[in-house]
């Protein structure tokens, strides 16, 4: 008798359990109490336990953070991290504009989800991520999304303007010396005492890189703590016109389209000055002659830059960061020092070096190759002449193996064999050959310069270099900048007492500073 095993009915799949989360943002900017974050947080702490095939993973939410860059969105970057750790299967949001208002930002995390096999649900669009044909739509969704971020933009952007106007607005930032109090400017002591100071020394005859100084030697903070003082720091508190009671409104604004950034004006935009916006500490008179003499002073520096071009300058450069070396003015004598390690000790190590030392191991390289080893250039010129000879001859021997040379070579040999059976007229075969003699002598011609074009300027170099040492006749015992100028190509630092100098002709010498 047959064995029967009774195979009990399906009655169906069951149902995954699912572990979701929530994403919810709000603008600090939005009026609208029933998408505020609180609101957000309660609606979908409900919404996911009202569902008993779904544990609540977390609400992840950003609050007052603009949507148009994941960047700054903390919460959402930690989403994104537990969906890659496999320990979430299901994120739900309000709609397109709340997960994100950048076409290509929005696709970009929905497919990576969608790889992991995450699904995004889109409530007030209906979209599910994981169903067919859902990116479609997502991409519609997002483009309005995107069109409703700079509408909004817009619309902030002209109440901002129009409380400029009014003289009403104020910076979320309060300048260095002021601290925001009630949504307004007031004097910080600690700091306007600084302030104070500055002006009154700037108007001493203080310069900006020494004010900066002065405050690094105190130990002064900046506002943040964080930065050292810059002259250019100085610079901008010392032009800085909120001191004086007064306020100009975009000097930086924002871009009208997606993403949205930041920039300086520089006469893209109409600016706003208006005048007692709030209480100064700095008078009009001191405010008036420090933003003259700032005007003076950049004219002056401006015009020692364009003249004061230096032997050394972006001629000695440091082997550690690559940087150049900048000259400087230490307990009165002249030094160079990298241009890094001037800004920023912590980045290089490189050290300064006295320019009278560097001068000196330039004339012992001169009076080195004119007096002592003279020698050195005349054989650097023969060496130079063999090898273009033999590079030449052995190119000559290369090219006839060519295939181009032996192409137009076979050519020369059928037009000959031709006319040696009498199938081509002479005047014929004299104009074939001819054109073809002139291309196999062009082909020649280019590679030979081609091949050898290093190595003659290299003895144009040498000779040059030659001629101009010939001229001097006795030792040097003071800097020739000239002479200098036209022999040196450059120098590299390479250690504390060392310095490599690069000649013309590639010619190096290592000397000990």
């Amino acid at each position: 008798m047959a064995t029967v095993t009774v195979i009990s009915p399906v009655t169906g799949k069951p149902v995954e359990h699912k572990r979701v989360a929530a994403y919810c943002r709000v603008s600090s900017n939005s009026a609208d109490q029933e998408n505020s974050y609180q609101a957000q947080i309660r609606y979908f702490t409900r919404h996911i336990k009202a569902n008993r095939d779904w544990e609540l993973v977390d609400i992840f939410a950003d609050e007052g953070i603009s949507g148009t860059s994941a960047e700054k969105r903390d919460a959402f970057n930690r989403m994104i991290t537990m969906c890659e750790l496999k320990q979430i299967d299901l994120i739900l949001t309000k709609s397109v504009s709340r997960f994100a208002r950048n076409v290509k930002e929005t696709l970009e995390y929905v497919r990576k989800l969608k790889l992991l096999g995450v699904g995004v649900v889109f409530q007030k669009e209906g979209i599910n991520t994981l169903s067919m044909g859902d990116e479609m739509l997502l991409n519609t969704f997002s483009a309005i999304a995107q069109e409703e971020s700079v509408s909004i933009s817009q619309n902030i952007r002209f109440s901002i303007q129009k409380r400029m106007q009014m003289g009403e607005y104020v910076d979320s930032n309060a300048p260095y010396g002021f601290r925001l109090i009630d949504k307004k400017l007031c004097e910080y002591p600690p700091e306007s005492a600084i302030v104070k100071e500055l002006f009154e020394r700037y108007l001493g005859g203080m310069s900006t890189d020494e004010l900066a100084t002065l405050l690094v030697e105190r130990k002064v903070p900046t506002k943040t703590g964080k930065e050292k003082w810059r002259a250019n720091k100085i610079a901008f508190i010392l032009s800085n016109e909120k001191y004086i009671g007064d306020s100009l409104y975009q000097k930086t604004y924002r871009t009208a389209t997606v993403p949205f950034k930041q920039k300086k004006n520089y006469g893209s935009e109409d600016q706003i000055y208006a005048e007692g916006t709030h209480e100064g500490f700095i008078d009009r008179d001191t405010f008036d002659k420090v933003q003259t003499l700032l005007k003076k002073r950049k004219i002056q520096h401006s015009r020692i830059t364009e003249q004061t071009i230096y032997p050394f300058t972006h001629r000695i450069q440091c082997s550690e960061c690559g940087a150049f070396y900048r000259r400087r003015i230490i307990g009165g004598s002249i030094a160079w020092g990298c241009v890094t390690h001037i800004n920023d000790r912590t980045k290089c190590d490189s050290h300064y070096y006295r320019e009278d030392r560097i001068i000196d191991a330039f004339i012992g390289i001169i009076n080195r190759l004119r007096f002592a080893e003279e020698g050195i250039i005349a054989e650097s010129i023969e060496l130079t002449e063999k090898a273009i000879l033999l590079k030449k001859r052995n190119n000559l021997q290369a090219m006839e193996s060519s295939q181009s040379m032996a192409e137009l070579n076979a050519k020369l040999l059928m037009l000959e064999q031709l006319k040696s059976k009498g199938y081509l007229a002479p005047d014929v075969f004299e104009s074939q050959s001819r054109e073809i003699n002139t291309q196999i002598n062009e082909i020649k011609t280019k590679r030979i310069q081609s091949l050898s074009s290093a190595l003659d300027v290299a003895l144009e170099e040498f000779k040059t270099l030659q001629a101009r040492l010939n001229e001097i006749d006795e030792p040097l015992d003071s800097f020739d900048s000239k002479l200098f100028e036209e022999v040196i190509k450059g120098m590299t630092v390479n250690n504390r007492d060392e310095m490599t100098f690069r000649l013309i002709g590639d010619l190096t010498f290592t000397v000990r500073l």
